[in-house]
């Protein structure tokens, strides 16, 4: 694992980072009573309309999936990422300055919509630079800094308590700038993705950035790199095309439908665990055991601090060691058994008690489960969909997986604030049934591709592998037009 590789997945993977901070400031800035007092009115209490301002930035992610493919095809991933950047500077900007609740509400949406163009080809582009036997550590890059900017954000949020007026939550909104301006900036210097270069026929550049990637390899390695990504793309290139519109149609056939329907799963399943629900609402949640204020926030960042070791262990003892696999189940199961336990405590010991034990469980509850999460999913659940789908269809099957995840946000955010009013503490009964339903699925339907190029994942699910084990396989038999096209592109190079 070299350390230019290292170097630009951190750059990229700022795009987590700024994810992470977007994400996780919602939830400290619900908050603060001068931020409900401005937006919601004298009564600070408005369910739809809070849910409306977390459930736009979902919206906005959804919105931004549409043509993230495209452009991720068209232009290439690091454009795409850096115009993704330039759209959340945008968003963050529009909130920190916003003078009525619809101002927030569009900010909320672009932040939104530069989110998910980030969350879609920023694990594609990793993914595609990172050599096999490191790839779940590369990747699960992107899961670190989520929750690194997840972490700060909670601990952004608690120093706005100090400050006073509309400062308490216009700075902390504002601190989601400085991290998408990186990224843009950062975008320059980083190397178009290999793939990419070679799908565009600049053969001789994209040599040259995998001698950068992998120069520590040998010739040999490189050169049989070279050709597996080559003959593969020519491959799918003469099969099905290069149109947009046949490669969308072509996520929905049966050759890739299981696919689709995985990635698109896996990601669902990252929202009906009930992280976000948690990390969005959890003031609410602090309420309910009965913390407030001050005290609410500085849990807050404490609990930020829990996904963040979380993903420590996950780099250090689960990435790339065990099976993907035996990772998303397990996790699932555990997930389930600590909302269990947050479930019961908060039944028996509501709001209002002199019991000061049973909250304090309630949280510890929900901080084992925030490291958990972060050991079992929070990378994995990026690792696994960018790894099941051949080139033409990655930025576009990764894009709808996230559409779907918006989606499934999208109904919680509206839902939650209602649901707590409501039901209260019976509402985490619904996650206990989505954890242990996709432990089943993760157990019984989900094939492992731990340790296999990309090239070699699409073998695992049918596709014509066009070389086998680093080397060439003869086609030509098979597919007489892909071995003139091979032939040619040979003599170019």
């Amino acid at each position: 694992m070299g350390f230019f590789i290292v170097l630009i997945s951190f750059v990229v993977g700022i795009g987590g980072f700024v994810f992470g901070v977007d994400s996780g400031i919602m939830g400290t800035t619900l908050g603060h009573d001068t931020f409900k007092l401005y937006m919601l009115g004298p009564t600070m209490k408005n369910a739809s309309l809070t849910g409306a301002i977390v459930s736009v930035y979902n919206a906005g992610q959804a919105v931004g999936t549409f043509f993230t493919g495209y452009l991720a095809d068209k232009i290439g991933r690091k454009w795409t990422i850096c115009g993704a950047a330039i759209i959340a500077t945008l968003g963050a900007s529009l909130q920190a300055g916003a003078r009525n609740v619809g101002m927030m509400i569009a900010g909320r949406l672009f932040a939104g919509l530069g989110c998910g163009m980030m969350l879609t080809v920023v694990p594609v582009y990793i993914a595609e630079v990172s050599p096999p036997k490191n790839r779940g550590v590369i990747v699960g890059i992107q899961g670190l800094m989520i929750s690194l900017g997840f972490c700060i954000a909670n601990w952004i949020g608690y120093g706005g308590a100090f400050a006073s007026g509309n400062a308490q939550w216009r700075i902390p909104l504002a601190m989601q700038i400085p991290g998408a301006v990186a990224l843009a900036i950062g975008c320059i210097f980083i190397p178009y993705s290999p793939r990419w270069l070679v799908q565009q026929e600049r053969y001789e550049d994209a040599k040259a950035v995998l001698i950068k990637l992998h120069g520590d390899q040998g010739d040999d390695y490189l050169a049989q790199e070279f050709i597996q990504i080559r003959d593969q793309i020519l491959l799918e290139q003469s099969a099905k095309g290069t149109n947009f519109m046949q490669a969308i149609g072509q996520l929905f056939s049966r050759q890739y439908i299981r696919r689709t329907g995985t990635a698109c799963f896996i990601l669902a399943m990252g929202q009906l665990s009930g992280s976000t629900v948690i990390q969005n609402y959890q003031n609410i949640f602090y309420a309910t055991v009965g913390f407030h204020g001050k005290t609410a926030l500085l849990i807050s960042g404490i609990y930020g601090f829990m996904g963040l070791i979380g993903q420590i262990i996950y780099m250090l003892f689960v990435a790339d060691r065990w099976p993907r696999t035996r990772t998303l189940w397990t996790g699932s199961v555990f997930l389930c058994v600590m909302i269990s336990i947050c479930m019961a405590l908060s039944a028996e010991y509501p709001a209002g008690t002199t019991n000061k034990a049973g909250p304090r469980a309630a949280i510890a509850a929900i901080f084992i489960y925030s490291a958990g999460y972060a050991v079992f999913f929070n990378a994995m659940v990026w690792v696994v969909p960018s790894e099941l789908f051949p080139f033409f269809l990655r930025s576009k099957g990764l894009g709808l997986g996230v559409f779907t995840k918006a989606v499934v946000a999208i109904v919680l955010a509206q839902v939650t604030p209602v649901a707590l009013e409501n039901v209260g503490w019976r509402y985490y009964a619904l996650f206990i049934a989505t954890n242990f339903a996709a432990a089943f699925i993760y157990f019984f339907f989900l094939p492992e591709t731990k340790g296999k190029s990309l090239e070699e994942i699409a073998e695992l699910f049918g596709d014509t592998l066009a070389t086998e084990q680093l080397g060439h396989i003869n086609v030509a038999a098979k597919e007489p037009a892909i071995h003139e096209q091979i032939e040619n592109v040979e003599k170019k190079v």
